[in-house]
This record gives structure tokens, sequence and C-alpha cells, in this order.
């Protein structure tokens, strides 16, 4: 397979780090994706546990080292609820009215 690359910054780092070097740089993206690989299972393993009630989103995002705006919005890109409302939360709230 020949891959044509026409962005002159990937040109000029293919020529200037990698000299050339086709093994090394495919080997080089290999690594970039499969760390974010990792990083995106971390990630997601993260707002799994927020989800089922054992971290905070205050204690995720710190571990993320993103602001809690930041961490609602990979809870909205994975489609994990931010707010958790169930049947007696409800009955709870609706029973003030009675």
């Amino acid at each position: 397979m020949t891959i044509q690359i026409k962005d002159p910054f990937i040109t000029t780092l293919f020529k200037t780090s990698f000299y050339n070097d086709t093994s090394k740089f495919v080997e080089a993206i290999k690594e970039l994706f499969q760390t974010k690989s990792k990083l995106e299972a971390q990630e997601y393993n993260l707002l799994k546990a927020y989800d089922r009630d054992e971290l905070s989103l205050g204690q995720v995002a710190t571990i993320l080292n993103l602001s809690k705006e930041e961490t609602m919005k990979l809870l909205q890109k994975y489609d994990i609820p931010f707010i958790r409302v169930d049947s007696e939360y409800l009955e709870q709230e609706f029973g003030a009215f009675k």
C-alpha cells in the first residue's frame, strides 16, 4: 500500500525527524494511536466509575486534569447522564406537592 502525504508539515516531519525511514514513521504513528486508545479507555473507565457513583465529577475531573465543564462534555460524548433521576427521586419531589 502506498500513501501520499500532501501536507507540508507532515512531509517535513517525515524527512527531518524520521530521515525518510518509512518503517520508523509507521511505528511512530502506530504508537501514537495505541497511546490515544489507552488514554480514551482510561477516560471511559473513569467516566463509567462516575456513572456507577464510585467517583464524583470533581474526582474524575482531577484525575483527568480537566475542568468540571470539560468533564461534563466528556460525559455527553460517551452518552453518560450527568444527572440521574429515578422513580424514588421523582416520588419524593412530587410528594411535596400533595
